[in-house]
C-alpha cells in the first residue's frame, strides 16, 4: 500500500472528505488529492507529523516503514486524545480487528494507553456481570493472549463469540465467573482448558446515560 493509499484510506475511516482534512492541514483541496494521488512523492516533514496525528496514526506508518497493521490503533505522542474502534463482536484471533467489523470510534485519552499494545472497544450485551458492567457500556480491552487469575478479560470457547468474565485459574482448571449469582460459573478442566482463548483484558469501562 502506498503513502497515499494509507492516507485515503485513514481519511475515510475518520469520515472526512478532502476538504475537511485539508482544512485541518491548512492546505487547499487540491492538495490532499495530490497527496492521495501520490503526485507528491515527499511530503513536508511539518506537515506528515500533522497529517499523522489528525489521522490518528504515526508518520512511519503513513510512509511505509512500520507495517504494524492500523486497526492497532498507534498513539500519537502529542495528541490528547486517540480513537478506538467498537467492534462488532469478539471472535478467537485477531480476525475481529477487520475493517468490517468496526462499527464506529470512541475517543479516550492517549496517556491512558500504551503506544506498544493494541485496544478495542467492546459493548456489553446481558446481564451476566451486572452490577460491574451493565448493558450498552463500553469496555476498553487490552489485546493480549493471557491475563493473571482474577482479573475482567474478554474470552471465547470454541466458536462461541467472546463474552466478559472473571478469569480465575486452578491447579487444573480454568474458571469462567459472571458477577451476576444468577449466573454459575464455568469451569473447564485438563484438556478442555484448551477450548479457551483469550482476547485480552479489560482495562476500562464507559457509561453513558
Amino acid at each position: 500500500m502506498t503513502t497515499g493509499e494509507r492516507i485515503k484510506k485513514l481519511r475515510k475511516e475518520h469520515h472526512m472528505t478532502q476538504e475537511e482534512l485539508g482544512e485541518k492541514l491548512g492546505v487547499q483541496r487540491a492538495a490532499v488529492q495530490k497527496y492521495e494521488k501520490g503526485t507528491v512523492k515527499n511530503i513536508k516533514r511539518d506537515s506528515l507529523i500533522l497529517l499523522a496525528e489528525i489521522l490518528d496514526t504515526t508518520p512511519e506508518y503513513l510512509l511505509g516503514w512500520d507495517d504494524m497493521p492500523k486497526n492497532a490503533i498507534p498513539v500519537p505522542e502529542d495528541a490528547a486524545l486517540v480513537q478506538i474502534p467498537i467492534i462488532g463482536r469478539v471472535a478467537a484471533g485477531l480476525s475481529c480487528l477487520a475493517e468490517n467489523n468496526i462499527l464506529e470510534y470512541e475517543p479516550v485519552l492517549a496517556n491512558s494507553v500504551s503506544r506498544a499494545e493494541k485496544y478495542a472497544f467492546l459493548r456489553v450485551v446481558g446481564d451476566s456481570m451486572y452490577p460491574v458492567f451493565m448493558e450498552g457500556d463500553l469496555v476498553l480491552v487490552q489485546v493480549q493472549e493471557s491475563v493473571d487469575s482474577g482479573t475482567y478479560a474478554v474470552v471465547t470457547v470454541d466458536n462461541e463469540d467472546g463474552v466478559i468474565k472473571r478469569v480465575v485459574y486452578g491447579h487444573d482448571f480454568i474458571e469462567l465467573q459472571s458477577v451476576n449469582p444468577m449466573y454459575p460459573p464455568r469451569r473447564f478442566e485438563n484438556e478442555d482448558v484448551l477450548r479457551i482463548r483469550v482476547f485480552g483484558v479489560v482495562k476500562e469501562v464507559k457509561r453513558k446515560f
